[in-house]
This record gives C-alpha cells, sequence and structure tokens, in this order.
C-alpha cells in the first residue's frame, strides 16, 4: 500500500500491530488509525501468527482461482518470513 499523507500516523494502541511500518511511524493498512480506534479495538489490528493465517487465505483464493502467479510467489516467500518471525517468537530458533 501506499504511504499515507495524512492522519495515518500510529497512535499508542497500535503497538504490536504487524500492519505498521515502524521506520515510518504509519499504518500501512488504514488512513486514520486513530478512527479505527474509536470504538476501544482497531478490527484490523493483526499479529504475526493472524498474518500468518490472513496470507495463507490469499494464497489459497489466488491459486484456486488461477490469479496472478508471479504475486503468489512473492506472497509465499512473505509468508515464510512471517512463519520464521513466529518460531523465533515462540523460541523455537535462537
Amino acid at each position: 500500500m501506499a504511504k499515507r499523507a495524512t492522519d495515518s500516523k500510529i497512535v499508542p494502541q497500535c503497538a504490536n500491530c504487524c500492519l505498521l511500518d515502524f521506520s515510518e511511524g504509519y499504518c500501512t493498512a488504514f488512513d486514520d488509525p486513530e478512527y479505527q480506534w474509536r470504538d476501544g479495538e482497531c478490527w484490523g489490528r493483526c499479529d504475526a501468527e493472524e498474518m500468518i493465517r490472513r496470507l495463507q487465505a490469499i494464497i489459497t483464493y489466488n491459486e484456486g482461482h488461477g490469479m496472478n502467479t508471479a504475486g503468489v510467489a512473492k506472497m509465499r516467500l512473505e509468508l515464510e518470513d512471517w512463519r520464521e518471525t513466529v518460531r523465533v517468537l515462540r523460541g523455537e530458533i535462537a
């Protein structure tokens, strides 16, 4: 997603969400993260294990519909990176 020009700065509640560009400090999913938290929780909030589930669902859907094989290959690499992240977080990899 493109970097947001306005109202995209993350809010404290966004900490530990995987949908952030940490180096730039903006949300990659929503134009206004503060608004997403208006009801006490952002429905898009995503941890590493949820990111794996989402990517796997996207890959499965795309493969099932014969769509964008180059994109699927790229997502498979990203999926493997997230799997490794989860293994590290669980202490399975030092």
